[in-house]
């Protein structure tokens, strides 16, 4: 069963032990194999069971590093295995225990909406987090469930004809927010109704997703891995598929009553992937020149605004080729000299650079991300630029950046805003300046050297059909 899931491409399980007489059973399973992962917690139906010494053990096994949640947990008023009271009481010990080991929950609920959701707004302090997994109840309910904090889970049974009303549900809940599981062994979909279920199977869950939202399965298994990626906070901690399906990377849960499904770090999968790309980008550019007079060096600093425009074609996920443009306009050397405190030009400066540049792209697949760029630009500059005054000559200078962007996933690709440091540094020139100073004639200087540096924003839009 598991093979089958690994070659559909599943990547990492989570399987939580519901009841007391069950956990080491399920810690021995998950240590089998680094691609499964446990939770901890009683299940409503054996809330009976949830003793002062089990709940003990829930809390010790807690800490176990394969432990990634609490749960499932919750209320089931369909079959009232355990008295009511009994099961509000666990589940919110549970709750507790979750907020104080920082972990999330899996939320079992079924025919008990108000008193589940009024526990969980008694509970919710702002760091109580996870997942209603199995979602069957109304839209406003999932909006209420995203209201809360938590991510919403659907199963194969979105795709029974007798259940098309969850489709409002699925509808409701936010990309960033949706989360697939299988149930297994129940809740079988389409065309596998009423045999055994299993996580191979969950992808028919995420196709019927994109149905339903009209978006593409690509789409749906992106987001829902990086959800479960952030929820989670899964690491492999080795490497897994050779897979057809590589970009069905979601996780199944699976239990005796349930599996859920969510995705893990695999470093040859990006749920944002970005070939080509353009960019708009704009920053203050600190503009530091050196001069030779009389045998003595002198410095000085501008502030110029700078915009531009850039493009990269991505090559991997890690390693891309971009071209830039960026003009800009100094005005500060208009006021004073830092060396004379005198006025020193009537125009401003004037500087355009085209850099060509190899990036890479540290863990591309995360929301987050570190990247830094090297290359050659060709940097312009005319300085006192008058009306008449000619752009030139070009110089050849090296180009350094350093980035922190956001992956945005939408359906029309990834949006990219970066904020980066980028400069540029020229030695060794004898390049002759000539400055205007009003009243006094021209007078004639020797540039040794410059340094552009520049804080910038950078604003990357990625589309689809350049994946």
């Amino acid at each position: 069963m598991l093979e089958r899931a690994f070659a559909e491409g599943v990547e990492a399980m989570i399987i939580p032990a519901v009841e007391p007489s069950r956990f080491e059973a399920v810690r021995s399973l998950v240590a089998s194999d680094a691609r499964l992962f446990c939770g901890i917690g009683i299940h409503p139906h054996h809330a009976s069971e949830a003793t002062p010494e089990a709940l003990r053990r829930v809390e010790e096994l807690s800490e176990d590093e394969r432990v990634q949640a609490i749960g499932e947990i919750g209320l089931d008023y369909h079959y009232n295995f355990a008295p009511r009271d009994v099961q509000q009481e666990v589940f919110r010990k549970h709750l507790r225990l979750a907020k104080q080991r920082g972990l999330p929950i899996i939320v079992h609920n079924r025919e008990s909406d108000n008193d589940l959701f009024n526990l969980l707004h008694e509970e919710q302090d702002g760091s109580l987090k996870g997942v209603l997994h199995c979602f069957s109840s109304p839209p406003e309910r999932a909006r209420e469930a995203v209201d809360l904090g938590f991510h919403v889970s659907f199963t194969g049974n979105i795709t029974f004809k007798s259940n098309a009303a969850l489709a409002e549900s699925v509808a409701e809940v936010p990309l960033d927010r949706l989360m697939i599981e299988t149930d297994a062994p129940y809740m079988a979909p389409v065309p596998h109704r009423g045999k055994r279920n299993e996580p191979a199977y969950v992808r028919l869950v995420a196709e019927k997703i994109a149905e339903i939202r009209s978006c593409s399965l690509h789409d749906v298994l992106a987001m829902t891995t990086t959800n479960a990626r952030t929820l989670f906070r899964l690491v492999l901690v080795m490497i897994v598929l050779a897979s057809t399906l590589s970009s069905s990377f979601v996780l199944a849960q699976t239990t005796d009553d349930d599996d859920d499904d969510q995705t893990v770090q695999d470093p040859y999968f990006n749920p944002y992937p970005k070939k080509f790309g353009l960019a708009l980008s704009g920053g203050l550019n600190t503009i530091s020149e050196s001069f030779s007079e009389g045998g003595q060096s002198t410095l000085t600093r501008g502030a110029a605004l700078g915009i531009g425009a850039s493009m990269v074609y991505n090559f991997t996920d890690n390693i891309g080729l971009g071209l830039s443009f960026l003009t800009m306009q100094n005005t500060a050397v208009q006021q004073i000299n830092p060396v004379t405190q005198r006025p020193f030009q009537e125009f401003p400066n004037y500087h355009r650079a085209v850099d060509a540049y190899v990036q890479y792209t540290f863990v591309p697949g995360k929301v987050v991300n570190f990247y830094v760029q090297g290359g050659a630009s060709l940097v312009a500059n005319a300085f006192d630029a008058k009306p008449t005054t000619p752009f030139g000559p070009w110089i050849v200078t090296p180009n350094f950046t350093g980035g922190l962007g956001v992956n945005i996933a939408t359906s029309w690709g990834v949006l990219y805003p970066a904020v980066e440091y980028r400069f540029n540094v020229a030695f060794g020139l004898q390049e002759p300046r000539v400055f205007s100073q009003p009243g006094s004639p021209p007078q004639t200087r020797i540039q040794t050297g410059f340094v552009y540096s520049i804080p910038r924003l950078s604003v990357w839009f990625f589309p689809t059909f350049g994946r």
